[in-house]
């Protein structure tokens, strides 16, 4: 009995230890397994970390590695095979599935997760000073960076923008801290991965002290300036503080002056625009500034245009005195109702008008013509008159019907070319310190549009000042704005370039340029040699001071536009 017992006990033993096991056993595990999982064709080589309990491997790849084809190379139990088979290009984007399955039919899967690595990047791609509204330029084999700053920048304590290539990398010292650039500061940059850095040296250099016109126009549209003595000392006090040190003072625009005039009360019986009925905005604008040692010129805003949005009183006292186009009715052009600036009288009428400004105000600096005067639109000149004198200098010939002709555009402009002569000498008659200053269009939309040849009173010595409106918008780009004011610069020549300061559109309605589209224009003017330019208008003194404090940080010397 003890001996059946016993030998019950020792069968039952080896039927434990050899029986079959169940498909979870480590023996059929151990014949279905991920061995071996890298991507070799990677540099560096990538292997897999394979935890078989949770069935998941787990890699990295360099930084910048495509992982949407990669092809793995694989090992598994022997015996076993792999699905998707190795060296198969596979999506590691987000994770692939594999499935080992072993010799005696039963399954594994494994969840495969391909992460990228840190980069090793440490380059800059932007370097700015954000008070300055200046960016710098990286030199990236040199890892020099440079930027030109205005004279009289405080240079002292000055923030930084630094923008690293990727994100995550860190940067020593700290952007925030301020730096005192007038000596090199070196930045270094450490990549994301931790261990790779670049190390920038940034430069600040100083243009020179300027001696040039900062110029703004003071209208009285669009803005209160003139309603009130207390305005225009405000707006003289904030002309001081950001050092500008021209103003170009709106004196007749609307068949109305801002100046008792006895030549307006004459024509058409308003001496000034009962806006200012009992007071005298020019005198007082010259006072106030003339205390801040600003200069004051008399801007003749409409110059030869009589009126905007209807013929206007003085096309009303003088029916005769309209411009006729070739179809024999009044030319009126983007609203404008004009006069016909080649007959004399009108030319008279004007000249009046401003020399009754030189006379009355001594002190005054200056006068200023503008994209009006002189002026005209080209579809203008087929009046009776015009037409006479041309017949008389051509034969009896007719001038031609196109408005647009070329040897007709000149000839008229030639009329006003003399005009604007005899207005200088005049002028300078009258008062030999009074500086003449010009606002015209820009060549050649100025000569083929509105019979401006503006060049010719330059070279021709009857503009002491030009501000061609070179008008562009920071949509429209910097080399916009470059192209133009190179070609204002060769049509005025060299020699003539310390008469030239451009006028730049700084305000209007709602258009406020970029601030560093602003400091770009007049970063460009400096480099073609021209040291300043007229803002176009005075509300951006409101709008954006700091900009201003940015491009006039320190008083220009005024010039001597009289030699």
């Amino acid at each position: 009995m003890n001996y059946l017992r016993k030998a019950s006990l020792f069968v039952l033993a080896l039927c434990l230890l050899f029986s079959c096991k169940d498909d979870d056993s480590m023996a059929a595990r151990n014949e279905r397994l991920i061995e071996y999982f890298a991507f070799e064709g990677v540099d560096p080589a990538a292997e897999g970390e394979i935890n078989h309990t949770d069935g998941t491997v787990r890699l990295t790849v360099p930084f910048g590695t495509n992982r949407s084809a990669l092809q793995p190379t694989i090992r598994v139990s022997e015996g076993a095979s792999i699905d998707p088979p190795s060296g198969e290009p596979q999506d590691f984007r987000n994770f692939a599935i594999y499935t080992v399955t072993g010799a005696d039919g039963l399954k594994k899967t494994y969840t495969v997760l391909v992460a990228e690595g840190l980069s090793n990047n440490a380059r800059l791609t932007s370097f700015k000073l954000p008070t300055l509204f200046q960016t710098g330029v990286i030199n990236q084999e040199t890892n020099e960076i440079s930027l030109e700053v205005f004279y009289g920048t405080d240079l002292s304590a000055l923030t930084a923008a630094l923008v690293p290539a990727e994100t995550g990398a860190t940067i020593s010292p700290s952007p925030s801290t301020p730096q005192n650039f007038s000596q090199p500061v070196t930045y270094t940059v450490t990549a994301p991965d931790g261990q790779s850095t670049e190390t920038y040296t940034v430069r600040v250099s100083v243009l020179p002290e300027e001696t040039g016109i900062r110029g703004v126009w003071i209208t009285n549209v669009d803005s209160d300036v003139l309603n009130s003595q207390a305005n225009i000392q405000a707006a003289v006090d904030r002309m001081a503080e950001l050092n500008l040190n021209t103003a170009f003072v709106v004196t007749y625009n609307k068949a109305l002056t801002t100046y008792p005039s006895q030549v307006m009360k004459n024509l058409t019986g308003v001496e000034i625009n009962p806006l200012y009925a009992g007071r005298d905005p020019l005198r007082e604008f010259i006072d106030a500034a003339h205390a801040k040692n600003i200069k004051v010129f008399a801007w003749f805003e409409y110059g030869f245009a009589a009126n905007n949005g209807s013929p206007g009183p003085i096309l009303q006292a003088k029916p005769n005195w309209g411009a006729i186009n070739n179809a024999g009715n009044q030319v009126v052009k983007n609203g404008f109702y004009w006069l016909n600036s080649l007959h004399p009288e009108v030319q008279e009428f004007m000249t009046e008008l401003v020399l009754e400004t030189v006379r009355n105000y001594p002190d005054m600096d200056g006068v200023q013509g503008d994209d009006r005067l002189p002026a005209m639109p080209t579809e203008g000149g087929y009046d009776a008159y015009t037409v006479e004198k041309y017949k008389a200098e051509h034969n009896g010939q007719a001038p031609p019907n196109d408005p647009k002709d070329g040897f007709w555009i000149q000839w008229r402009a030639n009329i006003l070319n003399a005009y604007g002569q005899d207005l200088y000498n005049r002028v300078k008659a009258i008062n030999p310190s009074s500086i003449v200053a010009m606002s015209p269009s820009p060549m050649n939309f100025g000569l083929v549009e509105y019979l401006q040849d503006y060049p010719a009173w330059v070279k021709g010595g009857y503009a002491d000042l030009v501000s061609p409106q070179l008008y562009r918008r920071d949509t429209q780009g910097i080399s916009i704005y470059r192209g133009l004011l190179s070609e204002q610069l060769n049509q005025v020549g060299n020699e003539h370039v310390d008469k030239f300061y451009p006028g730049i559109l700084s305000y209007l309605g709602g258009y406020v340029p970029d601030p560093e589209f602003m400091v770009a224009m007049v970063k460009e003017n400096r480099r073609r040699g021209v040291t300043g330019e007229v803002h176009f208008f005075y509300n951006a003194l409101l709008s954006y001071p700091e900009v201003f404090r940015a491009i006039y940080p320190a008083p220009a010397i005024y010039p001597n536009l009289l030699e």
